[in-house]
């Protein structure tokens, strides 16, 4: 899916009009106004329809999903459209609150009729050339033996991370709104705020200690949360939920 175009099924990061820019409607195309008095052709924002459901619809999810000691929502005011969440990005990998944060991220789905998308960052050659991703490979990426780096190590860590993927999904049972994304980048942060225009909401797990999981879920909290385009919401698991990769 990879986008906020999920109301019709399917869009995403990977739809560009014709200068590779998203297809939002932007760049002085004519946009009715709602009470049909004009267009608005300056690039200002359309104008907030309905009440606002995000708030309730994050509470309802933290009560909801009893595996979730709370979820945070953060950067509200960076909605365009507050009474509508039609796409959400899932950020997901190893840590203990993983699997709280899909349990979450189903139930802002269910209470908003909205698309999910599994999204998982691996290491890219440059981070591996660098040496940024060798302390944060997780538990779940130590079971694979590597016996040498490159194209080897590369393959395992996309491995892992399809693991983590299939865990999540198997996680949503028959919830059928959703798609995955395995991406490779230097940082999962600048990965995740990257694609975050491109959705209404994102959740993360909330920030892990350690080197389980920091490379999705340590400092890259704070980051998403800081420079993310739209709300996030932080999940903080009740206990251990950490998603099972085998």
């Amino acid at each position: 899916m990879n986008g906020s175009d999920a109301d019709n099924g399917g869009g995403g990061a990977t739809d560009s009009g014709t200068d590779g820019e998203p297809s939002s409607g932007e760049g002085g195309t004519e946009t009715p106004l709602s009470d049909g008095s004009g267009v608005d052709t300056a690039g200002e924002e359309p104008p907030h329809v309905g009440e606002p459901i995000i708030e309730p619809a994050v509470a309802e999810a933290a009560a909801a999903a009893s595996t979730a000691a709370d979820a945070t929502l953060e950067g509200a005011d960076r909605a365009t459209r507050p009474d509508r969440v039609s796409s959400v990005l899932v950020a997901v990998g190893p840590g203990p609150h993983s699997g709280a944060t899909v349990d979450v991220a189903r139930e802002i789905a269910d209470a908003t009729d909205a698309w999910l998308e599994l999204f998982h960052v691996v290491p890219s050659d440059a981070a591996l050339a660098d040496g940024s991703a060798g302390a944060d490979r997780s538990d779940a990426e130590n079971d694979i033996e590597t016996t040498e780096s490159g194209d080897g190590e590369r393959d395992d860590y996309a491995t892992a991370g399809e693991r983590l993927l299939d865990a999540a999904r198997d996680r949503l049972g028959g919830f059928d709104r959703v798609d995955r994304w395995l991406v490779e980048d230097r940082s999962a942060a600048g990965a995740i705020v990257e694609q975050s225009p491109y959705y209404d909401l994102v959740v993360v797990g909330a920030p892990t200690t350690g080197t389980v999981g920091r490379f999705v879920f340590g400092s890259t909290t704070d980051t998403v949360v800081d420079d993310a385009e739209v709300p996030v919401v932080v999940v903080e698991a009740d206990g251990s939920t950490a998603l099972n990769a085998e």
